[in-house]
């Protein structure tokens, strides 16, 4: 998995990323488990405002809740304040950042593009550029080319211009 690919599961930025991995002081390494903690993580910092050192322990603890749970809670000391996450939801919705993170991302090649090059005759046709008489051309020889070149020359300078 590439930097864009994580980022792309995690539903972040690349630079957001590679910042919450350096403050987790996690290692650089992009892999759908750790896609999945830093998401909820930064679910779980997005919607109660927890910084993410504490958030991301509080991930790992929920994801380790399922499949035996459908609904993780944490409760506050004095039963007062009560974190509670869809597991079937996010997981849900992270799976579906994960599919497009494999299916429609593409990194950003390095280095100058390359020139595109002209398609020629095939690249007309499909603009609808009607090249028979084109290709007729191109089937002669040279020499039959030029002799016929040689008689529109001839037809022109024949032609007289009427009225003026």
């Amino acid at each position: 998995m590439t930097l864009g690919q994580f980022s792309t599961a995690v539903g972040a930025p690349r630079r957001w990323v590679q910042n919450a991995l350096a403050v987790l002081r996690l290692p650089a390494r992009y892999t759908v488990t750790g896609a999945r903690e830093l998401a909820l993580a930064r679910a779980i910092n997005a919607a109660c405002g927890t910084p993410l050192v504490d958030a991301y322990p509080l991930a790992q603890g929920a994801l380790l809740a399922w499949p035996e749970q459908r609904m993780w809670e944490r409760v506050g000391p004095e039963a007062t304040v009560t974190l509670a996450v869809d597991l079937e939801r996010f997981l849900s919705s992270f799976l579906v950042r994960l599919s497009l993170s494999r299916t429609a991302y593409e990194e950003r090649k390095r280095g100058r593009p390359r020139k595109r090059r002209g398609r020629g005759l095939a690249g007309a046709r499909e603009h609808g550029v009607d090249i028979g008489l084109l290709e007729s051309s191109l089937r002669r020889s040279p020499e039959e080319r030029l002799r016929r070149l040689d008689e529109d020359l001839a037809f022109l300078r024949s032609a007289r211009v009427v009225g003026a």
